[in-house]
């Protein structure tokens, strides 16, 4: 059997995405070098390239390893399923992601349509579309006023998130969950001041959502 038609060995693979985060968090991006990946993963430039024709390929692979893909958000309370968004979304890429990788990601693959709808599909929408899903719950629940639109109310509240992800920190005090959260419900919300009591209550005590009006 040729090469070509060999299977692929799923051991070869988790060492090269491994070793993929290592030179990452290592060298960094300016530092990263196929050759260093393929000596410490145990194989060769031409193994890895038979898998990953396009490096930038093998570098979304590699951080989509780490990145859980988010559950929707159901905790009875719109404000704690925004604010549990915005958590998440925080930690995966300040604290799961390589440092300085994901703005020079983001640029290398923006020259390329294909790599740049794949690192959205890969790294950025399993993010959105949870959170979405837990805006259109709020929407349908009565939480949100019935013409805000999902999608833009999911962009802003990750904004600040992306903003300090891709250009590092931009103001001396990082807002929190709740600062974003509830600058963006104050003009969203049909009733502020009771999706906060709501929060502050037990999650043992809150009634169905269906019970919120």
């Amino acid at each position: 059997m040729s090469a070509a038609g060999r299977p692929r060995d799923p051991a070869i693979d988790a060492a090269v995405l491994a070793a993929t985060l290592e030179i990452l968090r290592t060298d960094g991006y300016p530092g990263f070098a196929l050759e260093a990946v393929a000596a410490r993963a145990g194989t060769t430039k031409a193994a890895m390239r038979r898998r990953w024709p396009l490096r930038q390929n093998l570098l979304i692979d590699a951080l989509a390893s780490i990145l859980a893909i988010p559950p929707v958000p159901d905790n009875n309370c719109t404000r704690c399923d925004l604010m549990q968004s915005v958590r998440l979304l925080d930690e995966a890429l300040h604290e799961r992601l390589p440092r300085g990788v994901l703005a020079p990601l983001v640029a290398d693959c923006a020259r390329v349509p294909e790599l740049h709808q794949r690192l959205m599909e890969v790294l950025v929408q399993p993010s959105r579309q949870a959170a979405t899903a837990a805006v259109e719950q709020a929407v349908g629940r009565g939480d949100l006023r019935p013409d805000v639109d999902p999608h833009v109310l999911v962009d802003l509240l990750a904004a600040s998130v992306y903003q300090r992800a891709l250009l590092g920190d931009t103001t001396t005090a990082r807002p929190s969950a709740a600062d974003i959260v509830d600058l963006l419900l104050r003009g969203a919300a049909v009733d502020f001041d009771r999706l906060v009591r709501i929060s502050q209550t037990p999650a043992h005590l809150r009634k169905h959502p269906a019970s919120h009006t």
